[in-house]
């Protein structure tokens, strides 16, 4: 009887000894896993904040070539005129200059002062 008592008391002390062993290798595994779950919360989150840059990123930069186009086609448009403006340049100054010296005539005839005469 004493032997079973004392492997009574001995049993409850390795028991009692498992028993705290396991609490402590419990609670750092509960700590570790409450770190964990912290870190996967702040990667989503950095991550999260990551892809809203991308986005915004994405849209100013769809905004950008869209103002570049506007301005490509605009010094299209510019250049056309330009262009047209270059190629019939003389023909409408010397136009103008015909129309000119026809009012003046005209007007020269209306007053009554020949064609050639200094005004």
């Amino acid at each position: 009887i004493e032997d079973l008592e004392k492997e009574i008391k001995t049993a409850k002390a390795d028991d009692a000894a498992a028993q705290g062993q396991y609490e402590k290798e419990r609670d750092a595994m509960q700590a570790s896993l409450d770190a964990q779950i912290a870190t996967k919360l702040a990667k989503e989150k950095e991550l999260n904040d990551t892809e809203g840059k991308i986005a915004d990123t994405e849209e100013h930069k769809t905004s950008k070539q869209a103002d570049l186009d506007a301005e490509k086609n605009l010094k299209g448009s510019i250049y056309s005129d330009c262009a047209w403006v270059a190629t019939h340049f003389v023909s409408r100054r010397e136009k103008r200059k015909a129309e000119m010296d026809g009012l003046t005539e005209a007007k020269s005839y209306l007053s009554g002062i020949e064609v050639g005469d200094d005004i």
